[in-house]
C-alpha cells in the first residue's frame, strides 16, 4: 500500500484490511501506522541495505559488478515484486517519496543511508584498486571517480526509469552501461 500511495494517503483501514487481521489483532501488532512504517524500513535496510561488499568477487572488476547487478536485481525483486519471473515495474516514484518520509520521521534513516553509501563506495574504490594492480583497468580517473561514475550511474538510471514507469529492465540497462563504460577503462 506504501509503494502505491504515498505514506500520508495510505489509512489505517486500508492497512488493517490488508492485513487480513481484525483491527484489534492489527493494533496488537502496531500501535500506529509510522510504527508500521518503521518496521517495514527496517525489514527494507536489513535485506536490502545491510548488502555484504565481501560476498562479491574480487577476481576482476568485470566480475564483480556483474556479480553485484545480478544479486541486487534478485533483491529487489524478491522484496518489491515476490517473484522474479514478474518484470513489472517494481520501483516506482512512491518508493522515492517514502525514502523522503522515512529521512523526515526517522533521521536515524538518513544516517544508515549514508552508512551504506560510504560502505558501497570503499568497496568500488578497493575493487578498483586491485584491478589496477592486476593491470585489469587503466584510467587517469582516480579510484575514487571510477567508483563514482558506477555508482552514480547506478542511481541516475534508477530515478530515469522510475520517471519513466519502465524500471523492469534496469538491470540489462544498466550492465549495458557498465560494460561500455569497462571498456573505456580496461587495459
Amino acid at each position: 500500500l506504501f509503494l502505491q500511495k504515498t505514506f500520508k494517503e495510505v489509512t489505517m483501514k486500508e492497512l488493517v484490511a490488508a492485513s487480513g487481521l481484525s483491527k484489534g489483532a492489527f493494533y496488537h501488532y502496531f500501535e500506529s501506522k509510522e510504527q508500521l512504517f518503521r518496521e517495514i524500513l527496517d525489514f527494507f535496510f536489513d535485506r536490502i541495505l545491510e548488502y555484504d561488499f565481501n560476498s562479491l568477487p574480487q577476481d576482476s572488476l568485470y566480475s564483480f559488478y556483474h556479480t553485484y547487478t545480478d544479486q541486487l536485481n534478485t533483491l529487489r525483486f524478491s522484496f518489491f515484486a515476490g517473484n522474479e519471473d514478474e518484470k513489472e515495474d517494481f520501483i516506482n516514484m512512491n518508493f522515492f517519496a517514502l525514502m523522503f518520509d522515512a529521512f523526515k520521521m526517522f533521521p536515524e534513516f538518513r544516517t544508515r543511508m549514508e552508512v551504506y553509501h560510504e560502505k558501497e563506495m570503499q568497496a568500488w574504490k578497493k575493487m578498483i584498486g586491485i584491478a589496477r594492480e592486476k593491470g585489469e583497468v587503466s584510467s587517469p580517473l582516480s579510484d575514487e571517480q571510477i567508483a563514482q561514475i558506477f555508482m552514480f550511474t547506478s542511481d541516475g538510471l534508477t530515478m530515469n526509469l522510475t520517471m519513466e514507469k519502465n524500471t523492469a529492465d534496469l538491470d540489462r540497462r544498466l550492465i549495458s552501461l557498465w560494460d561500455n563504460f569497462y571498456l573505456t577503462i580496461k587495459a
